[in-house]
């Protein structure tokens, strides 16, 4: 090696050296400390993020020429990452490593900006890596934003791990409308999903690879099953039957929705059965959002008193507040007990909504909101959780101004997923959040994307979010082909004990239903 080499790597180590110590010790003469957090964007700072999930990229949003970020990990080595624009994206890789090594651990950003000939630091922020792994597809629903166009609708599954999504249906290879789709336990490869449409409407239930298409509608039940939750058994779907209506405001928040009319059935998969009861199907109520306990025997779900809609509908739309209840169920003898109300709206002052119980049975999530059920439509809607096993009933410090809807939880119950309008006020995203066995939520976040700007210009809303253990086992050309053929078509049959005689409607005037009156 010549002298001139050798002076030549010592002085590219030297540079090495000191643009090191712009990150670590002593701040250089040059770098301005600002002592404050920086902006970024998504908002990555200061969370609990699972161990399994894809890299949080992010962008800068402070004004500068240059920027760099220093990653540094509680074991493992510290990296740097460069930008001239402020986006950062993390090689996967090195992302997932640096997770698996400091699981139950954290890693520490501090950002740097130079601006004109001045290096400024921004004060370092710490991530937690939480030992619990979250399930590691999510499937949810997209359209766009105002809610009534389905030219533009799909139904998608996320790999979790990374970026990589998946179309399993889209409206422009089949044109429908697809508003409800479930796993039974979470499995990918048990699940029912349901679409509206003249010709490939139906409720589809896909397992192990064979589909399906069911009618629901029966008798008893002048519209097909349509918000849905699969018993433990996966013998049993309980579903609500609604006649769902929008309108719409001239200003503010302009959509707005109702149930007209709405009941609970329990279809039997394996029998292929509707039965109901007066306790979930009583024509002096509005019954919604079926949600099965874990061990299968309660059955919770909403309930409002039926509105007179012909009298004055301005009043009493806004007017509808909706009860948490639950009913006991025997899977021996395949009978309801009577109904009991766990939340009352004369003393919570909310309507509920959206009902979903941890896999463990120890919370229960909802939103709450001003009236009614169709909460992502206008502020004031609140995910609230609930402690089933003390009662204790709060809001997690994760709620915004704006709507905040519908949330799936984790197979292991530490993490759950809900959607929000909190970023732009227009469209709904997936917001992931961590709790621990005592209840407590840490900070949500939005799902991540390779490209750290990628929610400016994507203008859909996601909708129906659902977590998953694997891919969906079928295709969406699997079960296009099936919708297509009402040749495949199976119509349900109502279960001869049902006490429910919808035809002569001679059940209301027994005396159970007139305690209502």
């Amino acid at each position: 090696m010549t002298n001139r080499t050798f002076i030549t790597l010592a002085l590219g180590a030297g540079l090495i050296l000191i643009g090191s110590r712009l990150f670590t010790g002593v701040a250089a003469p040059d770098v301005q400390d600002t002592g404050q957090l920086p902006k970024i964007d998504p908002d990555y700072v200061g969370l609990t993020v699972p161990v399994n999930i894809a890299p949080l990229n992010f962008r800068v949003l402070e004004e500068g020429d240059r920027f760099q970020a220093l990653i540094e990990p509680v074991n493992g080595p510290s990296f740097r990452l460069k930008s001239r624009n402020g986006a950062f994206r993390y090689s996967g890789n090195r992302w997932k490593k640096m997770l698996r090594r400091n699981t139950g651990q954290y890693y520490t950003v501090t950002i740097q900006v130079k601006k004109s000939d001045q290096w400024v630091r921004y004060a370092s922020f710490r991530n937690t890596i939480s030992e619990d792994p979250i399930d590691g597809y999510l499937v949810y629903r997209m359209l766009d934003p105002s809610f009534v166009n389905t030219r533009a609708m799909g139904i998608y599954q996320r790999d979790l791990t990374g970026f990589k999504e998946t179309t399993i249906l889209h409206s422009s290879f089949l044109p429908a409308c697809y508003n409800c789709h479930a796993f039974w336990q979470k499995k990918p490869d048990k699940m029912m999903l349901h679409i509206r449409g003249e010709l490939a409407g139906g409720t589809f239930i896909i397992d192990h690879g064979s589909i399906k298409k069911i009618n629901t509608k029966t008798v008893i039940n002048k519209a097909p099953g349509a918000y849905r939750s699969w018993h433990p058994s996966g013998k049993l779907i309980a579903f609500s039957v609604n006649i769902v209506r929008q309108f719409f405001h001239a200003t503010g928040y302009t959509q707005e929705g109702y149930d007209k009319v709405s009941d609970l059935i329990i279809y039997n998969v394996e029998k292929n059965t509707v039965t109901s009861s007066l306790h979930i199907a009583n024509p002096y109520y509005l019954e919604t959002y079926p949600e099965w306990s874990p061990d299968g025997k309660y059955l919770y779900f909403c309930r409002a008193k039926q509105p007179d809609f012909n009298s004055n509908f301005e009043e009493e739309y806004s007017r509808i507040m909706y009860d948490l209840m639950r009913i006991p169920y025997d899977m021996e003898t395949e009978t309801l007990g009577s109904p009991e109300v766990i939340l009352n709206h004369k003393k919570t002052g909310f309507s509920v909504a959206q009902p979903r119980v941890s896999p463990d049975g120890r919370f229960l999530l909802f939103a709450a909101g001003d009236y009614g059920t169709f909460m992502i439509h206008r502020p004031g809607g609140d995910i609230t959780l609930l402690n089933l096993k003390t009662g204790a009933l709060f809001q997690p410090d994760i709620n915004s101004d704006r709507p905040e809807s519908y949330n799936t939880w984790a197979s292991n119950s530490r993490w759950f997923i809900f959607s929000s309008k909190k970023r732009n006020d227009v469209c709904t995203h997936p917001y992931i959040c961590h709790i621990d066995t005592s209840g407590n939520v840490s900070k949500a976040f939005i799902l991540p994307q390779k490209d750290p700007a990628f929610y400016d210009t994507h203008i859909m809303s996601y909708n129906v979010p659902e977590l998953v253990q694997g891919p969906i086992q079928v295709t969406g050309r699997d079960i296009a082909a099936v919708a297509l053929d009402k040749s495949r078509e199976i119509q349900a049959e109502v279960d001869p004990e049902t006490p429910v005689d919808a035809l002569t409607q001679a059940t209301v005037k027994s005396e159970y239903l007139e305690s209502f009156q």
